[in-house]
């Protein structure tokens, strides 16, 4: 089973997700330069949405944390919740840090973001307590020989750490929900890695875009009456753009990495939708407001597993017409694009098919939407 949710949502001039030169992100599709919002802009703003993580923390389950800082978090655990002196906590977060296969900087970092639910690091903590004394002496970095004794409690958390980072293949395992949709990889620790169960296609207008800028002054607030001029200027690239937006969920494969929770697997979806309706980059918002709800967003729930992005209904770029926005222009090409899909390769796997638009409120609304896709989810998963 999969789910697919398609989104049509017109911004105002913005510069929501920016490229090493401060512009908005572009790219050519169909021939055209088209705005572009990337798929990692777009998960980060879902994951960290209000809507996600409340959804989620009411069926018992847990949103993930990216950072570098985890020797940090360790010792807070360490400390606060149990009470270890700071001295030797921070001995035994590095220690951790190394058998986990790190390094760490001078400034007590990562090499790189790291990717862990608050549980597992919770988990991280407790192993920690379990072999204390040995990991306060653990010489870190240090290669080690095979005549070197080894205390039998670090053998023990060296085989429990396996179990934390890893998913069992005796037991069912239950990832924090994001780690769950989007995956982790880790180069230096492939045991840490988890399969996503969630794409997120890069964000494209519907239309041929032209980056236009904004010069801009500042005047000091002090400046002496008899003086004149400006003491900052500058300019910053913008566009306004009319998106398609796309992603799908592998349902099988997120009910997985829940540990088989259908519950948990109900509210993972629900939160997902809901965040990715309602969640907008935050680049530039304070000088630009790009606060646009999506104009048109469907779900489909489908069981033979073959995914149907719509971009394609804009290869040719969709131009507004007298009476026609572009956002409408959009919805019909997309539209009248999903119909001709269907009459060549049929749509008996479609489970549930559900959508709203504000230009016909007939349609339905968002509570809708959730409620048909949360429910099909959920038969889909007990069957």
């Amino acid at each position: 089973m999969i789910l697919e949710l398609h989104i049509i949502q017109n911004f105002a001039p913005s510069n929501l997700n920016r490229d090493d030169a401060n512009a908005p992100k572009d790219c050519e599709f169909g021939g055209y330069r088209r705005a572009r919002i990337s798929s990692q802009c777009i998960k980060r703003s879902v994951r960290r949405h209000l809507s996600f993580s409340k959804s989620v923390k009411e069926a018992g389950g847990e949103v993930g944390v990216r950072t570098k800082r985890l020797k940090n978090r360790l010792v807070e655990i360490l400390m606060g919740d149990h009470g270890r002196p700071a001295d030797d906590s921070d001995k035994v977060a590095a220690a951790m840090i190394d058998l986990l296969g790190f390094k760490l900087s001078d400034a007590e970092k990562t090499e790189y973001l790291l990717y862990l639910g608050e549980g597992e690091v919770a988990e991280l903590a407790k192993i920690a307590l379990s072999a204390w004394d040995a990991l306060k002496e653990l010489e870190i970095g240090k290669e080690k020989k095979k005549k070197d004794a080894v205390p039998e409690s670090l053998k023990q958390a060296q085989d429990a750490l396996k179990s934390v980072v890893a998913k069992s293949r005796k037991e069912t395992r239950s990832y924090a929900a994001d780690i769950a949709l989007f995956g982790r990889m880790v180069a230096d620790n492939k045991n840490m890695n988890v399969d996503a169960a969630c794409q997120v296609a890069h964000a494209l207008s519907t239309h041929k875009v032209e980056m236009e800028m904004d010069y801009f002054t500042a005047v000091d607030d002090l400046l002496p009456g008899e003086d004149s001029g400006s003491d900052m200027i500058g300019v910053v690239e913008f566009n306004s753009s009319c998106f398609y937006r796309y992603s799908l969920i592998d349902l099988n494969k997120l009910r997985e990495n829940l540990g088989l929770n259908n519950d948990l697997l109900a509210a993972v979806v629900k939160g997902y939708i809901e965040a990715s309706v309602k969640a907008v980059p935050t680049g530039k918002q304070n000088s630009m407001a790009a606060q646009n709800p999506a104009g048109y967003v469907r779900v489909l729930v489908r069981e033979d597993g073959f995914p149907w992005s719509l971009a394609n209904a804009f290869q040719k770029p969709v131009f507004p017409v007298r009476g026609t926005s572009v956002e409408e222009a959009s919805i019909a090409a997309l539209e009248e694009y999903l119909g001709r899909l269907k009459a060549v390769y049929g749509d008996e796997s479609v489970l549930s098919d559900a959508c709203f638009s504000v230009y016909d409120t007939s349609r339905g609304s968002l509570p809708a939407v959730l409620k048909a896709a949360v429910e099909s989810v959920t038969k889909g998963a007990t069957a």
